[in-house]
């Protein structure tokens, strides 16, 4: 724990599952353990590291990680045994090829070439009075890793399953058919919630209800008209007429939830 830096990464491991992860907020120091219960074990005081963690909506389980990784070395400090089980230990430290497969898994690491923003310029000038930097807590959507990662694997190129073209997949989303919001867990672990949507206009316009799948595949014009200028007009029949590549007869449902909600939503706040 000594040994430990602010930003390092933390895996959580309970239970037959990683279970979330976290950063380092400052280094060990010694002092009384954090909860107030005096009878729970190890309630004298000790060595205390403070973490912001997050937790997964879909744990990963042990068997998830490839043997072969957690078999990777047999030494004192490895957090598996040699034959793959986990070892009772409070903290250890993880690199090599593993290290990089969970940074994957938890979404804290991705390929370059798909990240849809260019690198910070560190060298760049402002033009105001700039006041540092606000730390804000945000929940991580726990699936969108593994979603993104079933829609695009390795590949760097994909299609819109709206406009049909063929986009870095740095251009695309891994756009919800049915609203997040209201999905249960189970759907949330499902590859045909989401379609790879891009984000050149598609994603926003099926979000936002301009346009919407029909029953049979057909992208059309969707329930919400206003505001609308000549230019997102345009961007919308271009696209309105072709065949979703995500519609089939199991994803019907949820582009009916979609047509269902987009038309209450135009209606309750005056935008049909």
């Amino acid at each position: 724990m000594l040994e430990a830096r602010p930003d390092d990464v933390v895996m959580h491991y309970s239970r037959n599952a990683l279970r979330g992860w976290s950063r380092v907020l400052a280094p060990a120091f010694d002092g009384p353990p954090p909860f107030d219960i005096a009878t729970r074990p190890w309630s004298a005081d000790g060595r205390l590291l403070r973490v912001d963690i997050q937790a997964l909506e879909i744990p990963i389980a042990l068997a998830d990680i490839p043997v072969e990784l957690r078999t990777d070395r047999d030494d004192t400090s490895w957090p598996f045994s040699k034959n793959g089980a986990v070892k009772q230990v409070y903290l250890s430290e993880v690199s090599g090829d593993l290290a990089d497969w969970l940074l994957d898994e938890v979404g804290l690491r991705v390929d370059a070439a798909q990240v849809p923003s260019w690198p910070v310029d560190i060298e760049a000038a402002t033009g105001f009075d700039y006041r540092g930097d606000r730390q804000v807590v945000v929940n991580v959507r726990g699936e969108q890793t593994r979603l993104r990662r079933r829609l695009f694997g390795s590949e760097l190129l994909a299609t819109c399953a709206l406009c049909a073209r063929d986009l870095p997949v740095s251009l695309l989303v891994t756009a919800h058919i049915k609203r997040r919001a209201d999905t249960t867990n189970t759907e949330r672990s499902r590859e045909d919630i989401v379609m790879a949507a891009c984000s050149l206009g598609c994603d926003s316009m099926f979000e936002l209800g301009y346009v919407t799948v029909a029953r049979d595949g057909t992208i059309e014009k969707g329930p919400r008209r206003t505001p609308m200028t000549v230019d997102l007009e345009l961007a919308v029949e271009a696209i309105v007429g072709r065949t979703c590549g995500a519609w089939s007869s199991s994803t019907e449902r949820y582009f009916a939830y979609h047509r269902r909600w987009q038309k209450a939503a135009a209606r309750r706040y005056g935008l049909g």
